[in-house]
């Protein structure tokens, strides 16, 4: 669809991945992009093996190959690199640009003396400057680069000094311009400032070398790699479905650029709170603690399916990655200036740098809030090329031990050596491949369920990134209820994405990918015109955040909903409301996803019956409705409705193959296991107050297989010994 992500919005991966969805027509769209990742890891895993080779150029055939294999496949496999190889994301792609530069660095040092030198260099500013398209971590191999050159430049050579001259001001060229780049990709006047006058620097030393095309070439070059941000401007003028921050002004554009949306955090700030003169600043604690969730995930790579055993994996491959520094620095110092340079920026130089919070698996008794205290994810990913290049130097210290034990080595040794190649694709192979286990299609899942909730040209609110972008997908790629209108509260405060949702009109309701449930209820008049949020675009202006002097009731219909003094409104809060008054008297549902808080801040939880995955509002209180049950979350449960759901409609993927007490899923999915789970207890919930027992122990089991807590394992061992009868007392 050509649309525009998140900011910095990615145009490069867009575009890239748009071109391979077309041409390469190959199972779902998904997996297409999938399979893309996957490619660009291989060719990456190449590049690297290029580099291995090139430093065992001396070894005997079978050895260099060997060792250069083993190298190129502990890079592939190691658990993130694997993990990111297999979804539509940007950082397969930025490895295999930081691969690639780093090959292009040794075939420039070949090329030394000749004209095609220069070429590689310039091939290297335009992957830096292509990749500002993609991700920025392509450019942490700059402090690689420019140090691999300034090394090689400073070992005694003979020749012409007037070419010497001339290399040193390439060199000071390319490091300059790498911070032009930098500062382009941040949107960083300082740094542009700071990098125009490198340059400048740079191009006077030019003139004194008579190198006068290469400075005005490169920096040619790398207008044309970065001009893909283009690509925002113009698609955003198109208005795609998706068009996140509407890039389509100047202004907009460098608000993306710049990441606006995002809160600002230095690397002196203190991450749990906002930057500013109020932040404590970060502490030597809290950065001991980012190393330990560091040292966490590189734990990881070698043996993630172990759980804590997987320090034993790790042992090796840390012994075996400290032998090949070793050696390549004993072989070639400026190739282990290069890899060991890049190992550290993308290593401990981001934990640094990125100065995140708690990782989401570390530091609870400390950190008990999730969302102000806690990445609401694990952050491995940003390390990716750090454990890419360990692999690598383990394959080099593999091919050192082979060599110690003789020339030719032994078959065992050869063996031995297969093997501990492969450890990582074996011991990382239920956990970092997507092709099964019980989370395969969870996302997706997730996103069919909830959409199906739906009632025919509802509206859906969502919260976060987990819930939107796999509804969004199922609409706008696989053309899955497009009736439903999304609305996703986190966005709704910004007005380029209110705006949008105005402009939007409801698409009609397609039988066919809707269940028989919604089918029967289905409106046969065309979709509803007037915009679905009951305001217009010269309203938007308007709307910014107040509170309340005096108590009131908000009133549209029969909805009535008290307000108190003091009370805040958000201008996502008034979006809701806007939405349920132009919405409820023309009968189109509104509903909030379980994962989205349910509007309980505005006190909506009276007028809310859950069914199935959403929280659907009624225009009345929802306890005087009949045949609802007060449910365990507080809402009344429509269970008659939520049963149907379940039993005939929901998706659930392998997550019900598994055994019990055996589910391990990554926090995200578990996440969406748990939203699943609400639904089980509810109906077992429903079963017990019929007194079914088989139906209350089948729903409460469903439930602990999603979500095995020990309160209810409790409940269900009570129910067992006990009787349904015993919940409700003696």
């Amino acid at each position: 669809m050509l649309g525009v992500p998140h900011p910095p919005g990615t145009p490069l991966f867009v575009m890239l991945g748009h071109v391979w969805g077309d041409v390469v027509r190959i199972g779902e769209y998904a997996w297409r992009l999938n399979l893309m990742s996957a490619c660009f890891s291989a060719a990456a895993a190449a590049c690297f093996f290029l580099v291995a080779h090139r430093v065992l150029e001396t070894e005997a055939r079978v050895l260099r190959i060997g060792a250069a294999a083993a190298a190129a496949i502990l890079a592939a496999f190691s658990f993130t690199v694997w993990q990111n190889s297999n979804e539509t994301e940007v950082y397969s792609v930025a490895t295999f640009s930081i691969a690639a530069i780093c090959w292009l660095c040794l075939r420039w040092r070949d090329l030394r003396g000749t004209p095609r030198a220069s070429h590689a260099l310039l091939v290297i500013v335009y992957l830096a400057s292509l990749a500002i398209g993609n991700h920025l971590l392509t450019l942490l191999v700059g402090p690689a680069v420019s140090l691999f050159i300034f090394y090689t430049l400073r070992q005694p050579a003979g020749g012409d000094p007037a070419a010497r001259a001339g290399e040193w001001a390439d060199w000071a060229t390319l490091s300059a311009l790498w911070v032009v780049l930098i500062g382009v990709g941040l949107g960083s006047t300082p740094l542009l400032l700071l990098g125009g006058l490198l340059f400048a620097a740079a191009l006077a030393q030019c003139v004194r070398a008579r190198s006068y095309a290469f400075p005005l070439v490169a920096l040619v070059v790398a207008a044309v790699g970065v001009s893909t941000y283009a690509f925002l401007y113009i698609r955003s003028g198109l208005q795609p479905l998706l068009d996140e921050a509407d890039p389509e002004t100047w202004r907009n554009l460098l608000a993306v650029i710049r990441r606006d949306q995002y809160p600002k955090r230095s690397p002196l700030d203190h991450p749990m709170f906002l930057a500013g003169s109020d932040n404590p600043g970060r502490t030597v604690v809290l950065f001991g603690q980012q190393l330990v969730n560091y040292a966490q995930y590189w734990l990881w790579q070698f043996g993630r399916s172990l759980g804590r055993l997987s320090v034993l994996p790790w042992l090796l491959f840390a012994a075996l990655g400290t032998l090949g520094i070793e050696e390549v620095r004993r072989r070639d110092r400026g190739i282990a200036y290069l890899l060991g340079t890049l190992w550290l920026v993308t290593g401990l130089g981001l934990v640094v740098y990125m100065n995140f919070r708690a990782g989401f698996s570390l530091f609870w008794d400390q950190y008990p809030n999730l969302l102000e205290q806690h990445e609401v994810r694990e952050r491995d990913y940003f390390f990716i090329a750090s454990f890419q290049v360990w692999g690598v130097f383990a394959g080099l210290g593999l091919a050192r031990v082979i060599r110690q034990l003789g020339a030719p080595p032994p078959r065992w040794a050869l063996g031995a050596a297969a093997a501990v190649t492969l450890l990582p694709f074996a011991l990382n192979f239920t956990m970092a491949s997507r092709r099964h286990g019980p989370d395969a299609t969870i996302a997706r899942d997730f996103a069919y369920n909830l959409l199906q909730s739906v009632g025919p040209y509802g509206v859906l609110f969502t919260n976060g990134d987990n819930d939107t972008f796999p509804v969004w997908y199922l609409q706008e790629v696989e053309g899955v209820r497009q009736d439903v209108t999304l609305v996703n509260l986190s966005l709704a405060n910004l007005d380029w994405y209110v705006r949008q949702l105005i402009a939007r009109p409801t698409r009609p309701f397609d039988p066919a990918r809707a269940p028989a449930v919604h089918r029967a209820n289905a409106p046969r008049e065309a979709p509803p015109d007037g915009t679905t949020l009951g305001i217009r675009l010269g309203d938007v202006d308007q709307l910014t955040p107040y509170r309340l002097s005096q108590d009131g009731v908000f009133q549209s219909g029969a909805f009535q909903l008290p307000v108190r003094a003091g009370q805040g409104f958000r201008i996502s809060d008034q979006i809701i409301l806007f939405t349920i008054a132009a919405s409820l008297p023309r009968g189109r549902p509104v509903t909030f996803g379980v994962s989205s808080g349910r509007g309980q801040w505005l006190g909506l939880d009276p007028h809310l019956a859950l069914e199935g995955l959403v929280y659907r509002v009624l225009p009345g209180r929802a306890d005087t409705v009949p045949g609802l049950l007060r449910g365990l979350q507080g809402p009344m449960v429509d269970t008659a409705r939520t049963r149907l759901l379940a039993d005939s409609v929901y998706r659930y993927g392998a997550l019900f193959t598994v055994p019990p007490d055996s589910l391990e899923l990554e926090p995200a999915a578990d996440q969406i296991a748990t939203s699943f789970s609400v639904v089980e207890l509810e109906l077992g919930n429903a079963a017990a107050h019929r007194r079914n027992a088989a139906e209350t122990l089948l729903r409460f089991r469903r439930a602990y297989r999603l979500n095995p807590t020990r309160p209810l394992a409790d409940l269900l061992r009570r129910i067992e010994t006990e009787g349904v009868e015993r919940l409700f007392g003696p």
